[in-house]
């Protein structure tokens, strides 16, 4: 599986490497893209306390993010939850660790949404026309 943060592309062949490409992505906070046959998940990675994680399917499924706190509809992180220059609400943090375990569950099932964690769809914008 390859796995893509800023200007890098990688192959992992295990867990671990996963693991390793996460800590070192982790410096500062950033999205990584695990790109498998079904969909690609993103891991914000960076955060001192949390995570957040994106699915984007191939075809068949709307895009999913985890969900965090469900009531939580704000942007009260400190710092905020911002990866790449992009804000996400706190309803969609998740502790770190977790993030962590998924992005490996991910890998390990060959990129099945991982169940370990609770998903909602990306909400839709529509333009007014």
């Amino acid at each position: 599986m390859d796995i893509r943060f800023g200007n890098e592309q990688r192959t992992v062949k295990s867990a671990a490497d996963v693991d390793a490409v996460l800590a070192e992505a982790a410096t500062s906070q950033t999205l990584l893209f695990l790109a498998g046959d079904s969909g690609t998940l993103a891991v914000g990675v960076g955060h001192p306390t949390h995570a957040v994680l994106l699915y984007n399917p191939k075809a068949g499924r709307p895009p999913m993010h985890a969900l965090g706190d469900p009531t939580a509809d704000s942007c009260e992180f400190q710092p905020p939850l911002t990866f790449d220059g992009r804000g996400f609400f706190d309803r969609c943090a998740i502790p770190a660790r977790q993030a962590r375990d998924a992005a490996r569950a991910f890998f390990e099932s060959s990129d099945v949404l991982p169940n370990s964690v609770a998903w909602e769809p990306e909400p839709v914008v529509r333009n007014a026309s």
